[in-house]
This record gives C-alpha cells, sequence and structure tokens, in this order.
C-alpha cells in the first residue's frame, strides 16, 4: 500500500520546483462498494477502488488543478506540469492572498469504522436485500427498490506552507422505495440513512419507514389553495435547509452578490426558535472531519443564533478577500472525499437546534395545515423564493393526520419561513446531511388541486 503522507510530502516539493507561488497535493485512496435493488431484483452490484492525487496550483493567484488515477510518479509529474500550465495560462487575480498556514488539527473520533472496512460485497447484497424485505412486508407493496454502499476511504493533504494532515474516513448509506396499491390508488414511500458507522439496526428503520409511508398515502385527499401552517417532517426539513441556509451562507455567492442573504449579516432572518450551527465534530456525521478540504482545523460556528445570522462559510480564497480566516468550509466531497475535483465551499454538518414539542403536539396543536414528509426541489438560492411539489405530504384536519395530499405545491420566501418557525420538534434525525427536529412554519402558500 501507496505511502500517501510521504507521496504528497514529495510531490509538494516537485510542483514547487516548477515555479507556482502556492500548490496543495491531496492523495486518496478509497473503495466503494454498492448494491441496487430495482423492482425486487438485483440490478447492480460493484465494488471499486479508486486511488489517486490531485494537485491544485497558483500563478500569479490564478489557480490551476489537475488529477491521476493511481501513484504511478511519471503520471503524477505529468499532472503536475498540466496545473501549473493551465496556472500560468490564466488572468493574475489579486484577491488570491495564499493558502493556509499549518495548525493544530484535533484528533476526531467518529470518523472511520474498522467495521465497514472489513465488509465485502456479499455483506452489502445481503444488506440490500434485508432492506427490501422490510420495506416489502406487506401484500399491498407491489414494488421495492432499495440500496446499500459503503465507502471507505484515506486521504492525505499537503500544501506549500508545511501542512501534511491525514485521516481514514467511512461511510454507510441505506436507501429504500416501497409503492403499495389499493383499488386504483398507488402510493410510493420512502426513506433513507446516513452514518460513518456501520449500523445493521437502520435497516429496520429506513424499510419500516418506507412501507408505513407507502401504505399511508394510499388513502388521498385534495387540497384547496391558501396560506395555511405547514410541519416540515425532519425529511423535508433536512432537504431544504441543506441547500437554503448551506448553500445561502456561501461566501463565494455572497460575494458575487447571488445569494438572498446577502447584507444580511447580523440581521434578524428567523424566530428566536430557529438557530443553525455548522458542527464538523459530530459523531459518525457524514460530513464529519478532523480538518477540511484545505487543511483548516474542524471547529463548530454559529451560523443562525435565535434568529440572527452570525456567520457565512468561508474557504481561503473567500476568506482572503476579506482579510479574515477561512471558517474551515472548504470540502472535496460526500462522507469518503475524492482527489476528482478541486475543493469547494460547503457546510459540514447543519444542526438545527432541537426545541420542546413532540410532532405529535404539533399536530394537536394545527387546527388546518399540511405535514409535510417530502419534497424534492431546491430553493432559488438567488432570490430566496422556494416553490416545490410536495411529493408526500399529509392533511391535517382538526389537529388530526389525515390523508395524504396528491398534485399540490408549497410556497414561500425562505426568511418568511424562518421566521414563521413557531413550534420545533424535540427529536432529531440525521438526513441529507443535516442534523434537525420537525419544524412548524406558521404560514405558508399551498398550491391545492382543487
Amino acid at each position: 500500500m501507496a505511502d500517501l503522507a510521504e507521496l504528497a510530502r514529495k510531490t509538494v516539493d516537485m510542483v514547487m520546483k516548477l515555479g507556482p507561488s502556492d500548490c496543495d497535493v491531496f492523495a486518496s485512496d478509497s473503495r466503494f462498494v454498492t448494491a441496487e435493488i430495482e423492482k425486487g431484483s438485483m440490478k447492480q452490484s460493484s465494488a471499486a477502488n479508486d486511488p489517486g492525487v490531485g494537485i491544485r496550483v497558483f500563478v500569479r493567484g490564478c489557480s490551476g488543478y489537475s488529477f491521476c488515477t493511481g501513484f504511478n510518479p511519471a503520471t503524477v509529474r505529468q499532472v503536475a506540469r498540466a496545473a501549473v500550465a493551465q496556472a500560468r495560462a490564466g488572468t493574475e487575480d489579486p484577491d488570491f492572498k495564499g493558502l493556509p498556514k499549518r495548525e493544530a488539527i484535533p484528533r476526531m473520533d467518529g470518523l472511520y469504522d474498522p467495521k465497514i472496512a472489513k465488509l465485502q460485497p456479499d455483506d452489502i447484497v445481503e444488506a440490500a436485500i434485508q432492506l427490501a424485505d422490510i420495506a416489502g412486508n406487506d401484500k399491498r407493496v407491489t414494488s421495492v427498490n432499495a440500496s446499500a454502499a459503503v465507502g471507505i476511504g484515506e486521504a492525505v493533504l499537503a500544501n506549500s506552507n508545511g501542512i501534511l494532515a491525514s485521516q481514514k474516513m467511512t461511510g454507510f448509506e441505506l436507501s429504500a422505495e416501497a409503492v403499495a396499491r389499493s383499488d386504483e390508488s398507488m402510493f410510493s414511500g420512502v426513506d433513507g440513512g446516513w452514518s460513518r458507522r456501520f449500523e445493521p439496526e437502520m435497516s429496520a428503520g429506513v424499510g419500516k419507514n418506507a412501507l408505513e409511508h407507502a401504505i399511508m398515502g394510499l388513502k388521498s385527499a385534495k387540497m384547496e389553495t391558501g396560506d395555511f401552517p405547514v410541519i416540515l417532517d425532519p425529511l423535508a426539513a433536512g432537504f431544504v435547509l441543506g441547500m437554503a441556509v448551506g448553500g445561502g451562507v456561501n461566501a463565494e455567492s455572497i460575494q458575487r452578490k447571488r445569494s438572498y442573504l446577502t447584507d444580511q449579516l447580523g440581521k434578524t432572518i428567523g424566530s428566536e426558535l430557529f438557530s443553525v450551527t455548522d458542527d464538523p465534530t459530530l459523531r459518525w456525521a457524514t460530513g464529519s472531519y478532523s480538518f477540511d478540504g484545505e487543511g483548516v482545523a474542524a471547529k463548530r460556528r454559529k451560523i443562525v443564533d435565535r434568529g440572527v445570522l452570525k456567520s457565512f462559510m468561508y474557504d481561503s480564497y473567500t476568506a482572503g478577500k476579506e482579510g479574515r480566516k477561512s471558517t474551515g468550509n472548504s470540502s472535496r466531497g460526500g462522507s469518503v472525499w475524492s482527489y476528482r475535483r478541486p475543493p469547494s465551499i460547503s457546510p459540514s454538518n447543519l444542526v438545527i437546534a432541537s426545541g420542546d414539542s413532540s410532532v405529535e403536539e404539533m399536530i394537536r396543536e394545527t387546527r388546518e395545515g399540511v405535514y409535510l414528509r417530502l419534497t424534492y426541489d431546491y430553493p432559488n438560492l438567488v432570490t430566496g423564493e422556494f416553490s416545490g411539489l410536495m411529493m408526500e405530504s399529509y392533511r391535517i384536519a382538526k389537529g388530526e393526520l389525515g390523508p395524504s395530499i396528491r398534485q399540490a405545491t408549497v410556497g414561500m420566501h425562505l426568511i418568511d419561513m424562518y421566521k414563521n418557525v413557531d413550534m420545533v420538534g424535540k427529536s432529531p434525525r440525521f438526513v441529507f446531511g443535516v442534523k434537525t427536529p420537525a419544524l412548524r412554519v406558521s404560514k405558508a402558500k399551498i398550491g391545492g388541486s382543487r
């Protein structure tokens, strides 16, 4: 097995002899195993190793990036020359102030699970089959899709300022979809699970949720158009807020004035019940790391505190433009990092502060409204407008959860959504890179089907 630290260190020395002012080298050796079941039958199973090196250089502030698979010295030299040539061909950028300097990297637990490293392809196939069996355990379910995936990787980062850091990472992901039919009605229930450790019990929860919601959705009703309270299930809240907050506070978008949160720093953008933290130190969460994609040590940071916007997310370049330090939000991919693309700004794990309400209490306190479990539509991060099809939602009438709603949409401005949060759940769940409880928004526009 290659000594990635020695490879990265020597590559930095070699690259700097080619004349750039700054460089960083990212070397990783990863393995991925997946299994997919489609309509009850095994669709595919795959296992792949992905070793490689990515080199980023700067000449007169202009960057160049190139990568190669494998660790062949001649190929690495060729990639280095290509990155330098790209940077030399670019336009001078005075906003580049340099790469991060070496600092102490904290020891982090909960990034690597040795049990995942020992899993074989047959184990992942068995996990997918078990998940499909659970999701399909009802005669009304006519079709099941399920998948299981793991990733294992070692990553090393070195730069021309003396940074040399390494970390091992693992990831485990499950997803299930159950399609139920009854008479002329059909409904699809979905769920997923994400972690850095192997959690066999996750299959029971994901499969059961997919099955139960497929059955729940068979009974349906139409919804009139109007303004109603909306309870966001953690699944819906995580999907929307991951992009709405994580993308909205991206310093690159802020500096280009392409975010709805431009000029909002220090201002009230939400209710006092709405607080958000970016936390790369969260144990076993898929976005956690001991250092970010540029070697900056992991630190928790308040993004929104009781409704007040406190911070944007910076990498070294955007931080340099404003004469500040990086917030450690440079990312190189998902739960297992990749050399195949340069780093970019991204949240680690967003954590929405929990409250003291149960979902049952939220429903009881909602005389007429909507329970939104899932949407796959993203907000417009420039305008802040969100309008999405409610893929899975339920009508609330007289404080009770009723039938599913078909062919209806939900819409609101994101800042209105944050300000209208009036109840917060006490049972968070980690979904789509966000640890969030259920949230009730006091008013949103529902585009009904009648």
